[in-house]
């Protein structure tokens, strides 16, 4: 599993690189002064989400290793290349998109040692300040020297090294797939079930719902808030999961979670792109 581990921390520091480099202080200070559509957005993806996830996993005995992904996953938002999935792209708001993913990463290092103590079966040692360790020294580090630097770079430059962060996050996605490849189509075969990956969805389904619905009146806001609430940080969770849960269906079920979401975003990205000018004109 050190290969594995590898491409985990080359997937969370080329995300958490990107999510600095595009912050906009600006945009961030006009956005924090929306208090209630960032309240609404932080109880979405940070209380509302997490606690959907574990009723669903608590009320239906999913298994505890593929539990312990899903719920890695449903408390770990802030995905940095939002703003290609839920920006203009697909008449979303780019500020808002470029607020979600770097507070939400941000928020996500002091957030996810909590969650995961309350909500991770309780007979599970739960690595708190390993957790701690991992969040500040591969997402906020990457996401402050990316803040730090951007604001120095051209335009150009930025696009350029943004560009090449997102290759190299789905290079290292990719491979990643493909090791845990054998591993993730034994255990949808024989653990997961049909069960197990609807409940996935699920929480999907419900995530979307959720942000759509607290996007508040806004179209562009919800459509971002959409988009952004469903999809999860896989890079953090992938490093967990190789880390502290090596050789079990914590990486396979956080994979199967990443790609069912991503799946169900595609027809709405889609009909957000198509439907843009709309938005944009009302």
């Amino acid at each position: 599993m050190a290969t594995a581990k590898i491409f985990a921390l080359v997937m969370i520091v080329t995300t958490m690189l990107g999510a600095g480099l595009q912050v906009n202080l600006q945009h961030v200070a006009a956005t924090l002064r929306n208090y209630n559509l960032l309240l609404k957005a932080l109880i979405a993806n940070f209380v509302l989400v997490p606690v959907f996830a574990w009723l669903l996993i608590s009320g239906f005995h999913v298994q505890e290793e593929v539990s312990i992904g899903i719920l890695l996953m449903a408390m770990s938002p802030g995905v940095p290349f939002l703003v290609n999935s839920a920006g203009r792209k697909q008449g979303g708001s780019l500020a808002f998109v470029l607020v979600i993913a770097f507070l939400f990463s941000a928020l996500s290092v002091l957030t996810i040692p909590i969650t995961a103590a309350l909500l991770l079966p309780h007979d599970l040692n739960v690595p708190a300040v390993k957790f701690l360790t991992t969040l500040l020294g591969f997402q906020l580090l990457p996401l402050i020297v990316g803040a730090v630097i951007g604001p120095r770079l051209s335009e150009k430059t930025e696009d350029a090294a943004i560009r090449i962060l997102h290759v190299l996050f789905l290079l290292a996605t990719l491979a990643l797939v493909v090791l845990v490849g054998p591993k993730l189509i034994s255990s949808v075969a024989s653990v997961y079930g049909f069960g197990q990956l609807a409940i996935i969805a699920a929480i999907g389904l419900f995530a979307l719902a959720v942000g759509w619905l607290l996007g508040g009146p806004d179209r562009t806001y919800r459509r971002t808030l959409s988009i952004g609430t469903l999809m999860r940080n896989i890079g953090l969770c992938a490093l967990i999961g190789t880390s502290d849960f090596a050789d079990t269906l914590v990486v396979p079920a956080v994979i199967s979670y990443f790609v069912i979401t991503f799946i169900l975003s595609l027809p709405l990205r889609f009909y957000y792109k198509r439907t843009r000018d709309a938005v944009a004109a009302h």
